[in-house]
């Protein structure tokens, strides 16, 4: 299909890669409605993707609390390996908003071209590291040994899904650039319920299929990754976005494309190692609490991350926004738009936290019926629940300033705020002022807050209009 052809189809379907971005003229008229239209389908993606991690915990939580343990140390270490590829999703994510809201799609499309290559080539070097070495890695995080027992399985079969999700991840950050956030929503919340179905068939042995306990877990996270990946592959291959990239083009590195890729996303990607480096020396304060208070923390973060959701979607929402309305040479309108998303999405955020705040035990009682971890898990989630409009705050402001380019301000304020406050804090709590695994969730309360701070202050400076990318 030439550039012609594929420029005529697109526009026949009304897409919004067209000489001026459709979203970028609908956040004149609407900005409420193009910030939804943006923010709810990734929502809902992440909450079906979170729904994973909760499906994971709550049923090998009927296994005890070593295979709680096992679920969360292993994921650590599989979103530290894949936060290298936050450099090159963040990359594709605002060059590709930006090349839509100039209305140029083979700009676009080269970019797409190289974050695919680079996500399949990389991705299988650094899985085969947890591959070969998964207990190495349990016991770099402190676990115990009943831990690491059960948990070995799990995690090698979580390496090789990594391959998977990070090609998928990928597809996922082209498509939101281009403010197509619908199609991932429906990929992704699909491989989302295919993992969930094969968990409770996996780990339980239901019917025909074999009881694999823990290590089931991570064979169901193999098995739908893969289909997540093929379908993506497919999505962008045929057309059915709002640009066609051939599979079969994606031959060579462009340099030039990748030079300006990485420019905008290597600070991002340096965030994302300092934010999983910080929180795997989190992870090992709270780790040496004991399994059962660690097994809390683990319930607890899962319960957070769902809670988190909104913020992460109007996140995004502002990253598009504020990229392709710069692309279209309209500033004001992304200030608009970086305006607004922030302030609905701490509104949303608030009202989550006290929904959290009221049923805190109820929710730990989901996961587990350990009276100990119960107790811990509710105490922490109350604290929690008064951040969580901060944390709003902080995570769309910092998606406006990526959206602009603006990231190497949001690398050293995320670096400074997490290593300086939640760490440090953390561990004073911890094990000076003896409160335990509070004391480590105030330390990381202290640093959203702090963050909020950072970001939406950068934000209101305005100096991120100016940077090119």
């Amino acid at each position: 299909m030439s550039d012609k052809e594929d420029l005529k189809a697109n526009k026949s379907k009304k897409n919004i890669a067209s000489d001026k971005s459709k979203l970028a003229e609908m956040s004149q008229d609407n900005l409420l409605k193009a910030v939804l239209i943006l923010a709810w389908p990734v929502i809902i993606e992440m909450l079906m993707h979170s729904s994973v991690g909760i499906a994971d915990t709550a049923m090998v939580g009927r296994l005890g609390a070593a295979s709680i343990a096992a679920i969360g140390l292993g994921n650590q270490l599989v979103m530290f390996i894949t936060t290298v590829f936050a450099a090159v999703r963040t990359g594709a994510t605002v060059l590709v908003a930006r090349f839509t809201g100039a209305g140029d799609l083979e700009g676009a499309k080269q970019v797409a071209r190289q974050a695919l290559l680079i996500g399949a080539v990389f991705g299988c070097f650094l899985a085969s590291l947890l591959l070969v070495f998964p207990a190495a890695g349990f016991r770099f995080l402190g676990a115990e040994p009943e831990v690491i027992e059960v948990g070995v399985g799990y995690l090698r079969f979580r390496a090789i899904a990594m391959i998977f999700a990070i090609v998928t991840m990928t597809a996922t950050s082209i498509l939101r650039g281009l403010g197509d956030t619908k199609v991932a929503m429906y990929v992704n919340a699909s491989v989302s319920l295919i993992n969930v179905i094969l968990n409770f068939l996996f780990i339980f042995g239901i019917a025909f299929f074999p009881e694999m306990g823990t290590a089931g877990a991570g064979f169901a996270s193999m098995v739908a990754r893969f289909f997540g990946t093929i379908v993506m592959l497919w999505v962008l291959n045929s057309g059915k976005s709002f640009i066609r990239v051939p599979i079969t083009k994606i031959r060579k590195f462009h340099k030039e494309t990748i030079k300006r890729m990485l420019a905008v996303g290597i600070p991002a990607g340096i965030e994302s190692l300092m934010l999983r480096g910080a929180m795997m020396g989190f992870t090992m304060i709270v780790a040496n609490l004991g399994t059962n208070l660690y097994a809390a923390h683990q319930i607890g973060i899962r319960i957070d991350s769902v809670a988190f959701m909104p913020g992460f979607g109007f996140s995004v929402a502002a990253t598009t926004l504020v990229g392709q309305n710069l692309g279209a040479e309209q500033p004001e309108e992304a200030r608009r738009a970086g305006n607004v998303t922030t302030i609905m999405g701490a509104a949303f955020m608030g009202a989550v936290g006290l929904i959290i705040f009221i049923f805190a035990r109820q929710l730990m009682w989901f996961f587990t019926d350990i009276e100990e971890v119960i107790t811990a898990g509710a105490e922490v989630l109350r604290i929690m629940a008064f951040v969580l409009p901060f944390m709003g705050v902080a995570r769309i402001s910092a998606g406006g300033l990526r959206g602009a380019g603006d990231t190497k301000f949001v690398m050293w304020g995320t670096g400074i705020s997490i290593w300086a406050t939640r760490i440090l804090l953390a561990y004073v709590l911890v094990n000076y002022a003896n409160l335990g695994l509070p004391g480590a969730w105030i330390g990381m309360s202290a640093d959203h807050v702090l963050r909020a701070a950072i970001f939406f202050l950068r934000w209101l400076q305005g100096k991120w209009v100016d940077i090119k990318v």
